[in-house]
This record gives structure tokens, C-alpha cells and sequence, in this order.
């Protein structure tokens, strides 16, 4: 191989590196489908009591457009079953939010890893408070339509009416679904 027919060799490769790395996906839908973790206990040292961790009717559901590479905004669902000192109740939560990925999953190279805000509301045993809170997740795409998901976020309650449950963690895991081509 001569060096002209390298040196071509090497643009053709490069262009079409350069191609995938800032090629833009179209605006697109996801769905989440999951369960969730919560640590509720208000008197941890560390952030996660182990023994003290919410898992009963832990369903999380989730709708996220993608707007573009970087940004995208969505409506999470969760439900879960605490443990209080007092009674167990049903908590259930909706939140807004907003994600920024760290690491797109442009081109299909199968992982994102992103940060987000969520805001929003829950409900445990007919009381009722705001939250906020930051979280990070990452998806690893095992097709391009389909991924599973990792995700933590720290719960703080804003407004909060419910003596039992104040702010908390809670950790998502499940499996994304991608829609094109008409969504």
C-alpha cells in the first residue's frame, strides 16, 4: 500500500468517525419501565441504611422526550409501600424533570451517563409534600431501541405535610424503550 492510498485511507476513516461523533439523533421518545428502592430512614448516618430500604409495590414508570443530543425533559411515576414507625402506607410520587447527558448516546455508542433535576409532588397516607432534588443515572443500550437504566436521586421535601415521611433517596432500575419513526 502506497502512501497516497493511506493517507486516503485515513481521511475516509476519520471523516466517518467525525460523522458519528457529532451526528445528532432526531427528537425522540423513551419509555421507562421499572422498579424503585427508597431509604426512608430519617436517622441514617450514611445515606443508605441498608436494613431500613422500601421495597413493596416499588413500580416506577417514566415518558422522556429527547430533544436533542444533550438535553432531554420528562414525567416519572413511582409508587412504593413504607415502613414507618407508625404504620406502612403507600407513597405515591410524580415528578417533572430535567436531564443533561454527560455522556450523549450519540450514534449509538450504548451508554449514556446524565444528570437531571426532578420536581414534583408525593402523597403517603393523605398527606402530601413537594420535592426537588438532583440525581445521576446511566443507561447502557443493549439494542438501539432498547436500554437498561440506573438512577438515583435525592428526594428533598419543600413543602411537607407527613410527619413519617420527609426527604428520601430513591434508586430506579429498569428498562428504556426508544421510539422513531412516527413518535
Amino acid at each position: 500500500m502506497n502512501i497516497k492510498s493511506l493517507l486516503l485511507h485515513i481521511a475516509v476513516a476519520s471523516t466517518l468517525v467525525m460523522y458519528k461523533a457529532v451526528a445528532q439523533d432526531k427528537p425522540h421518545v423513551k419509555l421507562a419501565l421499572g422498579v424503585n428502592i427508597i431509604n426512608n430512614y430519617p436517622y441514617s448516618r450514611l445515606p443508605w441504611a441498608i436494613d431500613k430500604l422500601d421495597f413493596a409495590t416499588p413500580f416506577n414508570l417514566g415518558v422522556d422526550y429527547q430533544l436533542d443530543t444533550n438535553w432531554s425533559v420528562g414525567v416519572n411515576v413511582s409508587t412504593n409501600t413504607l415502613k414507618t414507625p407508625k404504620s406502612n402506607a403507600s407513597l405515591f410520587a410524580v415528578q417533572a424533570d430535567v436531564n443533561y447527558y454527560i455522556i450523549p448516546n450519540t450514534a449509538r455508542d450504548y451508554k449514556e451517563l446524565y444528570v437531571f433535576l426532578a420536581a414534583g409532588k408525593y402523597t403517603y397516607a393523605n398527606t402530601d409534600a413537594l420535592i426537588v432534588g438532583p440525581g445521576l443515572g446511566i443507561s447502557y443500550w443493549l439494542f438501539p431501541k432498547m436500554a437498561i437504566n440506573i438512577s438515583g436521586l435525592a428526594n428533598v421535601a419543600v413543602k411537607n405535610n407527613s410527619p413519617e415521611v420527609g426527604s428520601y433517596y430513591q434508586c430506579n432500575i429498569g428498562v428504556i424503550w426508544r421510539f422513531t419513526d412516527g413518535f
